[in-house]
């Protein structure tokens, strides 16, 4: 995920560019009922993961962050008790947050056995209940919980503009195409084409702030299409923040 989709006509025109620099990755496990083993899965049972940081200040959270008090929700609160296929989605909240970041591309990735749809939109906080808002308690103690919702004055209230750099459908399968294969592997002809990472990235970047503190709250949204069952295999989900500097 480390390579820019390349737009020239939004990211190269005259007297404006954006500079990549720093990434924040966060690996979020989607527990389906009975996990077994999977391409992220050791001995049956589910690695660790945590956030990779940068130098530059730029972090992805679970739930709410509190610039004031210098508090967040790790990464790690954001979980999954399983996805329920009678469903037609379910919603999770994150942020992404930092300092003196201008702006950040949103990042997913996933292997090809991954039956699941995601969406991302940008959400709002409030400490008030609303219809489809999803709740989140902290978790210092407080017992304070704050509700997010689909912002609507942010791109109509519909998703994040955004594609896959590598994707192709062949034999009825949704798979990776050849474009990253020869940065990938040393030797493409063992790899299981089911077991390939599809990455997906934002069209254009997500506003942070050149100078101050910000945070950005976000809703993934996983759409089941009814594939969910009791023994499908263990997901995971990475999430990355690519921080770009917007040169006007």
């Amino acid at each position: 995920m480390e390579e820019d989709r390349s737009a020239p006509d939004k990211r190269n025109s005259p007297g404006r560019r954006f500079i990549p620099f720093a990434v924040t990755l966060a690996a979020i496990v989607l527990a389906i009922a009975m996990p077994v083993l999977s391409w992220f899965v050791s001995n049956k049972q589910l690695l660790s993961y945590a956030p990779v940081t940068s130098p530059e200040a730029l972090y992805i959270g679970a739930g709410h962050r509190d610039a004031e008090a210098g508090t967040f929700e790790d990464i790690r609160y954001l979980y999954f008790n399983g996805v329920n296929a009678n469903e037609a989605y379910s919603d999770h909240v994150f942020c992404v947050y930092g300092t003196a970041i201008s702006g950040f591309y949103l990042q997913l990735a996933f292997t090809t056995n991954n039956q699941f749809e995601y969406e991302i939109y940008v959400a709002e906080e409030s400490t008030t209940p609303s219809p489809g808002a999803v709740k989140y308690a902290v978790h210092d103690g407080s017992n304070d919980v704050y509700y997010y919702s689909i912002d609507g004055d942010v791109n109509g209230g519909e998703p994040v503009e955004g594609g896959f750099l590598n994707k192709t459908e062949a034999d009825g399968y949704v798979l990776a195409d050849a474009s990253r294969h020869a940065s990938a592997y040393d030797d493409y002809s063992h790899v299981n084409r089911f077991a390939e990472a599809l990455y997906w990235q934002t069209d254009d970047p997500i506003p942070g702030h050149a100078t101050d503190d910000f945070v950005v709250y976000f809703i993934l949204r996983v759409k089941t299409n009814g594939k969910a069952s009791n023994d499908r295999e263990t997901d995971v989900l990475c999430i990355s923040a690519k921080s770009v500097t917007v040169v006007n």
